[in-house]
């Protein structure tokens, strides 16, 4: 029993995490499931380790001992080992990745509005003047006058996103200040207006503008393609239901910034980074500092959560799981490979100088290595969890010409024998992105006229590209958290992961019995 017993926490070492032993009177000798049904009102049964003799809990909780706010390590797993014979009670704890930090640590509270004709048209806009200041924005902005034709106006950065297409940005000078502050005896009258420039002069009536500091003291102009999917992920960031035409308040500083956040922060051009470095030693001892292939990665990050079985799980609940820990696995990597490098050849001189021509190549490196990885890591993760739970599948398999969807269901075979019947045929995209990408699906599998996309971005589709792909007969797939961050209009084209892998897994070899 001992020997399994050392087997087994030979096992949790190797996987990364720290491990905490504790002594059976310190349960009150109470059994393990009622210790779990007293501390957070029930234990759930994962599965067993050592034939048997090991019962391993899983509880997503901060143990009362051990809470941060009593200056203890913030937990996000508990498993107790059991062996249930031999009397020693061992908790191992999985500490949680400490994420991103949060919302407020990039952009303070943002003021919202949707823009009209006066505040962008510049046949009608006042100046280049916002409209729809109310005393409400002065909480974002401050009551200091702010004027650029003193020489004080708001350092600010100008940015326009629409799907498809790279962001547009620009630095220019914000002016706000109160157009009645020599009348004491009148309410305050606030002005905001801004200098021309390629991402305002691309705004259109009708788009979102969010307005709110940067850490670094900066103004954020946001301006997002009215119905695009980037208009819905940033009202999504910023906790925004609804936009009008004046400005209203929105504060989302105490969210915590997950994965899905740190990529649209990215995109507005901040810099997440991960305080945690967990399994960093572990990567640079397998790897060096050079990146493994996407699928070695893929294989590494999945297999890293060990209170995760693919094939009884939930899947809607792993495949985000392991999409968010290679994330994580990837921007501690990244960041000290990319330390790494630089050390190997500065691009900077000692006097300060840049080496246009190392920088180019530099950068070059670590975008290429950021794209090839975005490409296939979601259909690794899908793939993984296809495998464990025995559904038969092919991935990239060429159907005609040179289309070669990311998965198609039973087999390539099937799909090939004309006797097989097209109604039994199903087909997955798996995108981390859709864009205006997902027309791209439409054009694939042509035997099979319903299709299927799997999507993983939170909002990540708006009610306008919804209607769209319905009537392309484009049904969406979406793990159960992503699909309930979207409008209803989108949940009801939208089918959950384990609900598609629950209708392809009953698909029959003659295909005839599919619906039954």
């Amino acid at each position: 029993m001992r020997s399994t017993l050392k087997r087994t926490l030979s096992r949790l070492d190797r996987s990364g995490m720290s491990w905490v032993r504790e002594r059976p009177s310190d349960l009150s000798g109470t059994s393990v499931q009622s210790f779990f049904r007293a501390e957070d009102g029930g234990g759930r049964y994962i599965h067993r380790f050592g034939e048997g003799a090991f019962e391993i809990l899983r509880q997503g909780m901060t143990d009362g001992r051990n809470r941060e706010d009593d200056g203890g390590e913030r937990t996000d797993v508990i498993v107790l080992v059991y062996p249930l014979k031999c009397g020693l009670i061992g908790i191992w704890r999985e500490p949680r990745m400490a994420g991103f930090g949060k919302i407020g640590d990039y952009v303070s509270a943002v003021a919202s509005k949707t823009l009209s004709t006066v505040d962008i048209d510049p046949r009608r806009s006042n100046q280049h003047e916002f409209g729809g200041v109310g005393k409400a924005v002065a909480t974002v902005l401050g009551t200091e006058d702010r004027k650029a034709s003193d020489g004080h106006g708001i350092d600010t950065v100008a940015i326009y996103m629409d799907d498809g297409t790279e962001p547009l940005t620009a630095d220019i000078r914000t002016s706000w200040y109160d157009a009645r502050r020599q009348n004491p005896n009148r309410n305050a009258e606030w002005r905001l207006y801004y200098q021309p420039c390629a991402p305002l002069d691309a705004a259109q009536p009708g788009d979102t503008l969010h307005c709110g500091y940067m850490t670094d003291g900066r103004l954020m102009l946001l301006v997002t393609k009215a119905g695009s999917g980037v208009d819905s992920k940033i009202r999504w960031l910023f906790g925004i239901e609804s936009t009008g035409a004046r400005f209203e308040v929105h504060d989302n500083g105490s969210r915590d910034v997950d994965v899905f956040s740190a990529q649209l922060l990215e995109l507005l051009g901040f810099s997440p980074r991960s305080s945690d470095e967990l399994l960093l030693d572990d990567m640079v001892s397998r790897w060096g500092y050079g990146f493994p292939s996407g699928r070695e990665f893929a294989r590494y990050a999945q297999d890293s959560l060990t209170d995760i079985d693919p094939k009884v799980d939930d899947p809607d609940r792993v495949v985000i799981a392991y999409y968010e820990r290679e994330y994580h696995l990837f921007t501690v990597f990244e960041q000290a490979i990319i330390q790494h490098e630089y050390e190997a050849g500065p691009f900077v001189s000692a006097d300060g100088r840049i080496d246009a021509r190392l920088f180019t190549t530099f950068y070059t490196r670590a975008r290429n290595r950021r794209m090839s990885r975005a490409g296939t890591s979601l259909e690794q993760h899908i793939e993984r969890i296809l495998i464990a739970r025995g559904i038969r599948y092919a991935a990239q398999a060429r159907t005609e010409g040179s289309k070669k969807p990311d998965f198609l269901f039973p087999s390539r075979e099937a799909y090939l024998d004309p006797g097989y019947p097209s109604g039994s045929l199903r087909m997955l995209a798996a995108k981390t992105s859709t864009k205006d990408r997902w027309r791209q699906v439409l054009d694939e599998a042509g035997r099979i006229p319903d299709k299927h996309l799997f999507a993983i971005a939170p909002a990540g589709i708006s009610v306008e590209q919804n209607a769209q792909m319905v009537a392309a007969h484009l049904h969406l797939v979406m793990p159960e958290t992503i699909r309930d961050s979207h409008p209803d209009r989108v949940r009801g084209n939208t089918m959950l992961f384990r609900d598609f892998l629950d209708m392809v897994s009953r698909i029959p070899a003659d295909g005839m019995a599919l619906f039954d």
